[in-house]
């Protein structure tokens, strides 16, 4: 028996909910037979298919392409980019296997145009403008930026959905101006047309700490900053507050600069 497409939601939420480990798989199960008069054994592979993916290996369960379609685009929102790039990973090896189980084998044009549509979606490819280059190569919202790891000529990154709304992001921008708040860095004046436009945003309300969705306001919640002060807000958990870091900066701006003083009255010449 198929599962009907307005289901699919309640089936994910599951799904997911279970690869956290705040659910039992058995116990979703259930709850979506009960509750919706679900197929156990397709709901049971649907739960599957998100875990197999999220921990990189090859589902082999069929879904339509609805199904496919949302599973994607929320794992994207709900598990970032990383988990996203892993999971697009698994379903291109299912398409694969897909393709040659079949009695004829050939492609499924179906699902290939899917996975054509959300390969466009990965943060690990060049970008060719610079306003592409701001929303992939340097995402906005970076939980631990010592989680940065360098493998080959690859960087790996971990982001939240909240970077991923291009209007909250836009919004502020708009409001605050392409000007890092603390420390006064403006990317076009610096490197001219490239560094148009170009800035991070970051969350005022510490997005690792919230654990689910929260409305965001650009105005109140957000404000653009470089990536350096970016990194410097993050290096404590709950993020440091913007007046804290400039606060850092003063003192130690009025340290060095005394301390060259110093040493420029004890020279010689």
């Amino acid at each position: 028996m198929k599962i009907p497409n307005d289901s699919i939601p309640e089936v994910y939420s599951a799904a997911a909910d279970v690869y956290r480990g705040r659910i039992p798989k058995d116990d979703a199960v259930e709850r979506l037979v009960r509750g919706f008069r679900l197929n156990p054994t397709s709901v049971s592979n649907m739960i599957n298919n998100l875990d197999v993916m999220l921990n990189g290996r090859t589902p082999k369960r069929a879904m339509n392409v609805f199904t496919w379609d949302y599973f994607l685009r929320h794992t994207l929102e709900d598990f970032g980019q990383e988990a996203f790039d892993t999971v697009l990973q698994s379903f291109e090896r299912h398409v694969d296997y897909h393709e040659s189980s079949k009695k004829k084998p050939g492609k499924d044009h179906s699902l290939r145009a899917l996975l054509a549509k959300f390969g466009k979606s990965s943060a690990i490819k060049p970008a060719t403008t610079a306003g592409e280059a701001a929303n992939t190569i340097y995402p906005d919202d970076i939980e631990d930026p010592a989680s940065i790891l360098i493998e080959g000529a690859l960087l790996r990154i971990t982001v939240n959905r909240y970077e991923r709304d291009p209007v909250a992001r836009q919004k502020c921008i708009e409001h605050y101006g392409p000007v890092c708040v603390v420390c006064g860095f403006d990317f076009e004046k610096r490197y001219g047309a490239i560094g148009a436009g170009f800035i991070h945003v970051h969350h005022l309300v510490d997005i690792a700490s919230i654990g689910g969705r929260y409305q965001v306001d650009p105005v109140r919640d957000l404000r653009p900053v470089c990536p350096n002060c970016h990194a410097m807000l993050h290096q404590e958990r709950p993020s440091m507050s913007i007046e804290n870091l400039k606060q850092h900066m003063v003192i130690n701006m009025n340290g060095g600069q005394k301390m060259i003083t110093e040493v420029n009255e004890e020279v010689i010449f």
